[in-house]
């Protein structure tokens, strides 16, 4: 594994569910702080979450997507400037999932809004000079069974339908040289080993996006995973959780959340049950050299989560 490619998803700032609250999170103070404590923490790189919502807030200084970046510092070169006076070297990647866009039964919707927002992304990362565009193929299971009662009827040509959206993707990303990677969510129709059937069907320069936490959720083993496809790997996150889905929360409307019981699924890196440790040797006996993300995803603590990171990567890498 090679160390100049670790970065920090800016995923540990939660603007939806948790701290800091919005007037904290909408301005640029908070942000530009926050570059330099991650700086502080020894991360030179970070990952950006791309969010079509905060397009339509106006005035804000949530950097996840170009909007907003253009609002606050004209252009991409501008915020890579402001990124740098604050110890951020670059954008390793942007990451984009399509949830938002299922919000009722016209899949016409769906894929004209999601495709043209992917796009956006594409674009974003390439001008941010990054390394890759991470995707999540498909919204939330449950929320697109709730809008969508006979999904296991459609499946087939709601495959197609990805299928022809992520190759005009992958074509978009590699003329703009990033390189296009597939999310296995937990919750995804395309779940687990369910990734590679779609990724088959897509150009060679497609790679997965190996996120170890939801591979442990749905059932699979992510040493396994990362072994018997390692030429396929585009990006990996090192997340976290302790979460057993015993009652299929993966279908549900809203699966970070349990319905059931009260539980976070995902821990920060090195609280929960996915032996990171031996993800990091695996990774570095295969002479892995691509991007590595920690993700703190609905950490109760960001501050804490980024020194935690950090303490858990100084003893992996010592």
């Amino acid at each position: 594994m090679n160390s100049d490619q670790i970065s920090i998803s800016l995923d540990l700032i939660n603007r939806h569910y948790q701290e800091p609250n919005r007037n904290r999170f909408e301005s640029r103070y908070f942000w530009e702080e926050l570059y330099s404590l991650i700086s502080a923490s020894g991360f030179r790189a970070i990952e950006i979450p791309y969010e079509p919502v905060w397009q339509f807030g106006g005035r804000s200084g949530v950097p996840m997507n170009r909007y907003c970046v253009e609002t606050k510092y004209e252009s991409a070169d501008g915020y890579r400037a402001a990124l740098a006076e604050r110890g951020i070297d670059r954008v390793a990647g942007v990451m984009f999932d399509p949830n938002l866009f299922m919000r009722n039964d016209n899949l016409d919707f769906f894929f004209g809004a999601s495709g043209h927002f992917a796009g956006e992304a594409v674009a974003h990362a390439a001008a941010l000079g990054a390394d890759y565009i991470a995707i999540s193929p498909s919204p939330y299971y449950g929320r697109a069974a709730h809008y969508h009662p006979d999904l296991e009827a459609k499946s087939a040509g709601f495959t197609e339908r990805v299928t022809d959206a992520l190759r005009g993707l992958a074509d978009k990303a590699a003329s703009s040289g990033v390189t296009l990677v597939l999310r296995n969510d937990y919750w995804s129709l395309f779940r687990g080993e369910r990734i590679l059937p779609l990724l088959d069907a897509l150009p060679a320069g497609v790679k997965l996006d190996v996120d170890t936490a939801s591979l442990t959720i749905a059932g699979v083993d992510p040493a396994a995973f990362i072994a018997a496809h390692k030429s396929r790997i585009g990006c990996v996150h090192l997340t976290d959780t302790s979460f057993v889905d015993t009652n299929e929360t993966w279908k549900t409307p809203n699966p970070e959340f349990p319905e059931h019981r009260a539980t976070q699924v995902f821990r920060d890196p090195g609280t929960g049950g996915v032996d990171i440790p031996g993800i990091v040797a695996l990774l570095g006996r295969q002479a892995y050299d691509g991007p590595v993300v920690f993700s703190a995803r609905q950490t109760r603590d960001p501050f804490r989560a980024l020194l935690r990171i950090r303490t858990l990567l100084d003893q992996l890498l010592n």
